[in-house]
């Protein structure tokens, strides 16, 4: 309707109102377009907000998850230790003294990978969507937290040691499937809800009722010089895990702390 007036006008040579009738179409042009932006903008705000959300609450689960390795870990040192302990001493005496000696020997051998779950931020990552939560420095700290950290992780476990399956050679099979069943039995871990997992992950399992199977599976470790050294190796590898499990935590909970102000 007004570009047909606009071309009367124009014909008439009426140029007061072909400037007017010019200048509504513009101003309606531009109204639009405002509008257009307005809405992308509120588009953009939206998913840039349930985004954020998404990645804190990957970020809260990672934060539990370190706090029940920290727990589990703990136990697998305090574990580890004892038989390091029992190695240094004299042998066993007692049926309990036997048994935990071998018990420890398996729990010792302990493994949890862990690494941060990288799930919604690759997400985010692919989709682009990351660039509407993070700036530069932010994205920085993100590919630190998600993407070297794993690299320093899987280089740490590279020089993984031989103790675990040393241990289980050297402990009779049918000791360690009562050992496996016993545990298994035992509370899941539950990285999303630390306060239900249980004041120690693994129970007080009785022992097999051939308890010659038992002694045998301890003189075996006993007298085993390789697993001595496997054992100095685990421990070292035990003593740096705390530490780095720490070191994670501070990441998540400091990227965490970042998110939540931007809110």
């Amino acid at each position: 309707m007004i570009l047909q007036r606009l071309a009367t006008s124009i014909r008439k040579q009426d140029w007061f109102t072909v400037i007017i009738e010019t200048l509504i179409v513009v101003f309606g042009v531009f109204i639009g377009l405002q509008v257009n932006n307005w809405n992308e903008a509120r588009k953009d705000r939206l998913e840039a907000e349930t985004s954020r959300e998404r990645l804190i609450a990957d970020l809260h689960a990672d934060l539990d998850a370190f706090a029940v390795r920290r727990q589990w870990y703990a136990e697998v040192q305090e574990a580890a230790l004892r038989v390091d302990d029992a190695l240094r001493s004299d042998p066993p005496e007692t049926i309990d003294e036997t048994w935990g000696f071998v018990l420890d020997s398996w729990i010792a051998g302990g493994e949890w990978p862990f690494e941060p779950s990288a799930q919604i931020y690759r997400e985010l990552q692919n989709s682009g969507d990351l660039d509407l939560i993070a700036s530069g420095s932010m994205q920085r700290r993100l590919r630190d937290y998600y993407e070297d950290s794993v690299n320093e992780i899987e280089t740490l476990t590279i020089f993984q040691s031989g103790y675990r399956d040393l241990s289980r050679q050297l402990i009779e099979g049918r000791v360690g499937m009562v050992i496996g069943d016993c545990l298994s039995s035992a509370a899941s871990p539950e990285p999303s809800q630390p306060g239900a997992n249980p004041d120690s992950f693994y129970e007080n399992c009785p022992p097999p009722e051939d308890f010659s199977l038992v002694s045998h599976s301890a003189e075996n470790l006993r007298e085993s010089e390789a697993l001595r050294l496997q054992l100095n190796f685990q421990l070292s590898k035990l003593a740096w895990l705390p530490s780095f499990l720490d070191y994670l935590d501070r990441q998540a909970a400091s990227l965490v702390s970042d998110l939540e102000a931007t809110r």
